[in-house]
């Protein structure tokens, strides 16, 4: 990726076919899709990117088993062909993973509808790449697959399979991956004010929140992926726009993996009609996600003891009782908001309001999107830059003629040219790394993570041996790094390294901000950071991982 000083300088000089208000995994996704056309595309996010609904997700690649109880087939069934796809052009990132769904005593008809639904599962899921079967488990073995379930509660079990991956790291992939064909992308950039002609949006004045500045964009198009903040830019451009989204609330709690042996993910129905998943994820066990409908602030929401202790309720209820966990068993804990469809008006509970999407043109002609999901951030993305073409092709008719199709269902992410340089170059990864002494967690994470630039991380560690320390001592990340991201990934900040770009701060927030000092003294070196900055930015960290830094004991 270039660099956001030059960046900044090649925004000031060009007129773009689409500009995209927004760095999630949409927004990256359609200047992905519309840079693979042929389009000139200008992306601007106000924080970080992913550091809204993108980077606070169950991490899952799904076809959304729980949609089925909606009657979404149409949904599911697009789901599962898009994650059998992702398997193919994300190997080192989007994996398969089996799930154990209980069925407990006194539940058999639960227990004969899951496994209907289940059936139909798969049955959806005929023609995609990657389909695996579901298979009913006694008692017996699914204790085996999850020990410490209770043999009280639990009559037997059905194993699916879904897919587990990073959602931070999933955005960054198909960023640089649109980047390199071509379109800019910036961070901390905010769209602030917006000048039309003849009904058309034709120039958006931004704010650089690093260096106060004002930016004028000029663009023939205009997407609006901003989630959750659609309705506030809207309302911006036009004070009578009708609200739309519903925000709702997820959050997730992180476990030591001791503290609930199991060796698959779990999917565990709860008393009041949902489902909570138990995932183990990046050496850590995630729980989650509660949803509440939501309407305090957009930005940074964090989670509620409430929320907390009812996650560890939910997981309690199933345990074999041998321990019971507890609130200073949390080592970290966040919220995320999802951008549901509501109609003006509605109060319909957030469990029941519809997952599909929403696609509209809004004011000035700009195009939104309310909903959707990380799986299907692909098909979205086609019809959003579709929408925006036939825009386009009302002012330009040659237009058509100069773009391509879209070309993202080939498009390998992780810098991978094709599956036979995956082979290739994941068999380099870990010749190097073992050569380079580094321990086989951190070669897997290395590549699962950075995918081919993992290479380039372990010469930085071999030029720099005092690099190849770990970050934290309980997990694999290691201080090499730091700079590749700050360098190449465009984190400016300790929040955007730590939590985003190295996940450590959704992971364990007490040996996260432990780390933080040596961290910060890294980044200072390259980036000049003086000890008053080098305190800001810690503060700041601290402030974001929220109350939940420590467990309440």
């Amino acid at each position: 990726m270039q660099k956001r000083s030059q960046v900044l300088k090649e925004i000031e000089t060009g007129e773009f076919d689409l500009l995209i208000i927004g760095g999630g995994v949409v927004g990256v996704g359609v200047a992905q899709d519309a840079a693979s056309r042929g389009m000139s595309v200008l992306l601007v996010e106000k924080a970080d990117f992913a550091s809204g609904t993108s980077s606070r997700t169950t991490k899952l690649i799904h076809g959304g088993l729980r949609y089925l109880e909606q009657f979404q087939l149409r949904l599911t069934r697009e789901l599962c062909q898009e994650r059998g796809l992702l398997e193919q052009l994300a190997p080192h990132m989007v994996r398969d993973f089996s799930f154990l769904l209980p069925i407990s005593r006194g539940k058999t008809f639960f227990g004969l509808k899951a496994e209907i639904g289940l059936s139909l599962y798969d049955l959806l899921s005929i023609n995609a790449r990657g389909v695996r079967r579901h298979e009913r488990l006694s008692r017996k073995a699914a204790l085996r697959a999850a020990p410490s379930l209770s043999e009280q509660v639990v009559q037997a079990a059905l194993r699916f399979h879904d897919c587990i991956t990073d959602d931070a790291r999933i955005v960054m992939e198909v960023l640089k991956s649109a980047v390199s064909l071509g379109a800019l992308a910036i961070n901390y950039l905010e769209a602030k004010e917006f000048e039309t002609l003849d009904g058309q949006l034709k120039k958006v004045r931004c704010q650089d929140r690093i260096s106060g500045n004002t930016i004028e964009v000029s663009c023939k198009a205009c997407v609006n992926a901003s989630g959750v903040w659609s309705d506030k830019l809207l309302k911006e451009i036009d004070p009578s726009w009708q609200a739309r989204v519903a925000p709702a609330k997820g959050t997730h709690i992180m476990l030591p993996l001791s503290a609930f042996e199991t060796n698959t993910a779990l999917f565990l129905p709860t008393k009041d009609g949902r489902y909570v998943f138990v995932v183990p994820w990046q050496r850590a066990l995630m729980v989650g996600t509660t949803d509440n409908h939501y309407d305090g602030p957009l930005d940074n929401p964090q989670p509620t003891e409430e929320e907390i202790n009812y996650l560890l309720s939910v997981l309690n209820s199933y345990s074999n009782k041998r321990r019971l966990l507890e609130r200073g068993d949390v080592i970290a804990a966040w919220s995320g908001l999802r951008p549901l469809v509501s109609e003006p008006g509605a109060t319909d509970a957030t469990k029941n309001l519809s997952r599909e999407h929403l696609l509209f043109t809004g004011p000035c002609g700009i195009i939104g999107l309310i909903g959707g999901k990380l799986t299907n951030y692909r098909i979205l993305s086609m019809q959003i830059v579709d929408m925006a073409i036939e825009q386009l092709k009302k002012r330009d008719q040659d237009l058509g003629t100069r773009l391509k199709a879209t070309q993202t269902g080939q498009i390998m992410l992780g810098g991978w040219q094709n599956k036979d340089d995956y082979l290739t170059s994941s068999a380099q990864i870990s010749s190097y790394g073992r050569k380079l002494g580094l321990d086989p967690a951190t070669i897997e994470h290395l590549s699962a993570t950075y995918g081919k630039d993992a290479l380039k991380i372990m010469e930085r560690s071999e030029a720099e041996p005092k690099l190849k320390e770990r970050i934290c001592p309980d997990f694999p990340p290691i201080m090499a790094e730091v700079p590749f991201v700050t360098e190449v990934e465009m984190a400016e900040s300790l929040e955007d390294i730590l939590s985003r770009r190295i996940r450590l701060g959704f992971l364990h927030h007490k040996q996260c901000l432990q780390a933080a000092p040596k961290v910060a003294r890294l980044v200072a070196e390259t980036r000049g950071w003086d000890n008053s900055r080098i305190a800001s930015e810690i503060a700041n960290l601290e402030l974001n991982l929220g109350p939940q830094s420590a467990p309440v004991l």
